[in-house]
């Protein structure tokens, strides 16, 4: 069990964590959550032992394999090839197999018992951490993550940061660690690759511990929640839907405990204001200022913080709002859209979902106009005015521009008390709004472009990842004001909660066309999505073990051939001392046949002698001969 004991991290004068205890079980898998600079990533740190506690003891047992995937990726390879980076994993796999061959080159030379008892062994561990599977794993696993097969020879450094966080990740789950450590994987997936991911977690059998702000994510792969809140840590049995249930419970327990305590407090100020100059009293205030001393004055807030608005009213549109027939575009001759049908009535919610590099982006463009057709048809309904926002919105923004100044150059004709008051509801307050935009993290940028948004006065929304950046609250009040909208809505997201909240029709992509299915993203994962996993997951699978068997097989000639070319030796002296041993026994033979003949003894005496002395060489030859023949025999069964 690895175990945080009395941990405490300071940034400057700011305690992060003030004698914190944490453990984490065997095989549990546990959503890490708080809010932003709440020291999340800094926990996951400690417990990978990348940073070390101001006090306290990081414990993790010995033989614990940690793996660690934090939110930004670096790589400075300039050759290394995907696959290549990726296989490094197996290195000590490649050492074991460089080992026999070497092994094999020696015993083609020259084999003794002890280097085929080594070969065994080798071979034997080999198959053990089935060495023969490391490709195929490897390719599986890239494959899942979205690569191509043309991606598997590109050098690393080709890459964007968004593909090295898939990099690092396939190389994680690869290792098979024993604890999993996770910051924000589902950043930079499409849907396919973070369902696919979801099922091969739902599956790993070691400690796992995750942050994430997708909650179907955390429903759906968590047993527990660890809490990071003001320096603490807090546990919770259940999912992130359990969590909620019982943080509320806690939170009401909580505060009733605080109001018990403010009227204990107030009782016994008031005793003491009351009887402070009694003598009678004295030793009784005394106490109660004692006790008044030692109460824990620990105030419990709740952070009701949150963004808070509605789209205003909509001039009414044509119907449908957009409708495509035959639909083609394409960047290098390969289609990448191709005889597309489509169409969005007005009011209508739906969502575009598909893997990376389908074409949703592209399609979306085409919609807003950015892009026109290389053929067929795209017609958008009267009156329509399409508010757009992009995924890279930052795009939309001047940097150098104050909060103020960027939210009113999209309304100009607004007083600035409105245009504060819209700020205030999307948290800008004070001197918030005259920050200039280069300063403002990921989320305030996010919520700068929503603001424009409600000013263009749009009756149809194209909206690619607007939850990026946005916390759990903010996107169901997101999600809540765009199901009041009157107009219609076209969203690309990752977030399934978001999406089951809004939309009622799912454009999905299949053979660079677009297929519509009604109803939410939950029914289109169970009915079209899943079973597509998984049959192409049987389909993988089966084809890797076709690869598995035949490369092993191809392993196990090669290691047949470089025991024939051991034993072709063995078996060439075998053939030689055969031979020479029915020689040896005929020639014996014909002196014994001799000896018992009549004619022996008419011999002369040397030539009796003589027979005689090589009846006795021929024997003794015969006994080494046949020891010989018997050693090579044991051999060959050794090897066998």
């Amino acid at each position: 069990m690895i175990q945080l004991a009395d941990i405490s991290v300071h940034f400057g004068f700011q305690a992060l964590f003030d004698r914190a205890s944490l453990a984490l079980p065997p095989g549990r898998h546990l959503g890490l959550i708080g809010q932003n600079g709440s020291g999340k990533s800094t926990l996951l740190k400690l417990i990978a032992g990348e940073t070390e506690p101001a006090s306290g003891r990081v414990v993790v047992p010995s033989n614990t394999n940690v793996a660690y995937l934090p939110q930004e990726i670096r790589y400075g390879f300039e050759k290394t090839t995907l696959l290549e980076e990726v296989l490094t994993v197996f290195d000590h796999i490649y050492e074991i197999e460089n080992q026999m061959r070497a092994l094999e080159r020696k015993i083609s030379e020259s084999a003794d018992e002890e280097t085929l008892a080594s070969y065994d062994r080798l071979q034997e561990r080999f198959h053990r951490l089935n060495g023969y599977a490391t490709e195929a794993k490897a390719r599986e696993i890239l494959t899942g993550l979205g690569f191509r097969e043309t991606d598997l020879s590109r050098p690393v450094s080709e890459f964007s940061g968004g593909w090295y966080m898939r990099i690092a990740l396939a190389k994680i789950l690869l290792d098979e660690p024993d604890c999993l450590l996770l910051d924000e994987p589902t950043n930079h997936l499409d849907m396919e690759t973070l369902v696919w991911l979801e099922n091969l977690l739902s599956r790993f059998r070691g400690t796992m511990v995750l942050v994430s702000h997708d909650r179907y994510f955390l429903d759906r792969l968590i047993d527990g929640v660890i809490e990071v809140e003001n320096g603490k840590i807090s546990s919770y049995q259940g999912n992130y839907t359990d969590y909620e249930v019982q943080k509320e419970v806690r939170m009401e327990q909580e505060l009733a405990v605080q109001k018990n305590r403010e009227r204990q407090i107030a009782h016994m100020e008031q005793f003491i204001e009351r009887f402070r100059y009694k003598a009678s009293k004295a030793s009784q205030v005394q106490s109660r200022i004692k006790q008044l001393s030692k109460i824990d004055l620990k105030t419990i807030r709740r952070d009701t913080r949150s963004i808070s608005f509605h789209f205003p009213p909509c001039e009414r549109s044509g119907d449908p709002v957009v409708a495509a027939r035959r639909l083609s575009y394409s960047y290098t001759g390969e289609p990448l859209l191709d005889q597309c049908d489509l169409e969005i009535r007005r009011g209508e919610k739906a969502a575009l979902v598909g893997p990376n590099g389908v074409g949703k982006t592209t399609l979306m463009r085409l919609i807003t106009g950015a892009l026109h057709p290389q053929e067929g048809s795209l017609k958008t309904g009267y009156n329509l005015h399409t508010g757009y926002f992009a995924q890279q919105h930052l795009e939309q923004l001047d940097l150098r521009k104050t909060v103020q100044d960027e939210v009113w150059s999209a309304a100009p004709e607004l007083p600035r008390n409105e245009i504060r008051g819209l700020l205030g509801r999307f948290l800008f307050s004070g001197d918030d709004v005259l920050k200039p935009v280069s300063v403002l993290s990921g989320g305030e940028k996010s919520r700068i472009v929503l603001i424009k948004l409600l000013l263009t006065n749009a009756n149809f929304l194209v909206l690619d990842e607007p939850t990026n950046h946005l916390d759990m609250q903010s996107k169901e009040i997101l999600a809540s004001a765009l199901d009041e909208f009157r107009g219609a809505v076209l969203i690309v997201s990752h977030d399934r909660f978001f999406l089951d909240m809004l939309v009622s029709k799912i454009i999905y992509f299949k053979d660079h066309r677009t297929k519509e299915f009604l109803g939410n993203y939950s029914e289109y994962e169970a009915r079209i999505l899943q079973p597509a996993l998984q049959q192409n997951a049987a389909a993988g699978t089966e084809k890797q073990q076709e690869n598995d068997r035949k490369t092993q097989k191809r392993r196990e000639a090669e290691a047949r051939q470089a025991r024939y070319r051991a034993l072709k030796g063995i078996r060439e002296e075998l053939s030689g001392l055969e031979k020479r041993i029915g020689e040896t026994e005929k020639q014996k033979k014909e002196l014994d046949d001799l000896f018992i003949s009549p004619e022996f003894k008419d011999l002369p005496l040397d030539e009796m002698h003589r027979s005689s002395r090589q009846h006795n060489r021929l024997t003794k030859t015969l006994e080494k001969l046949e020891l010989r023949w018997l050693e090579l025999h044991e051999e060959m069964e050794a090897a066998d």
